[in-house]
């Protein structure tokens, strides 16, 4: 999808399809992919609440839920929902003890998917899921 801007203010162009002409003056356009793109967290040494130190990875499905908002609101959507993601896991995982970690992995994985979903949700950004 692109989003066409002219005279830097973001149109909705969702309705535009085919050729359509960009004066470069004025006209300014950015393409955005709307897939789902995944991101690997790198292993994360973490210390837990019981103070055991854990090297936890974990992988992020997301994608672009709305190219205007993701485009206007923030420089680099994909970097920031990236960096968001890690501090999120280290932040949850210092808030819970080792044996909550090891036999709750599923609601973890959930309350983080909530956490990244309410936080991107202002970027344009639409978390669907997340493994650890």
């Amino acid at each position: 999808m692109a989003i066409l801007a002219k005279l830097l203010q973001f149109k909705d162009n969702s309705s535009y399809s085919g050729i359509f002409f960009i004066l470069p003056c004025i006209d300014a356009y950015a393409r955005v992919d709307l897939r789902t793109r995944t991101y690997d967290i790198p292993p994360q040494e973490v210390l837990t609440k019981d103070s055991v130190t854990v090297s936890v990875d974990a992988v992020v499905y997301y994608r672009v839920s709305n190219a205007t908002v993701s485009i206007a609101n923030v420089e680099n959507a994909h970097h920031s929902t990236r960096l968001l993601a890690q501090t999120t896991l280290r932040n949850i995982m210092g808030q819970r003890p080792l044996h909550e970690i090891l036999s709750e992995r599923e609601s973890i994985s959930q309350h983080m998917k909530a956490l990244l979903d309410e936080a991107t949700d202002s970027w344009g950004i639409n978390v669907e899921r997340v493994e650890m």
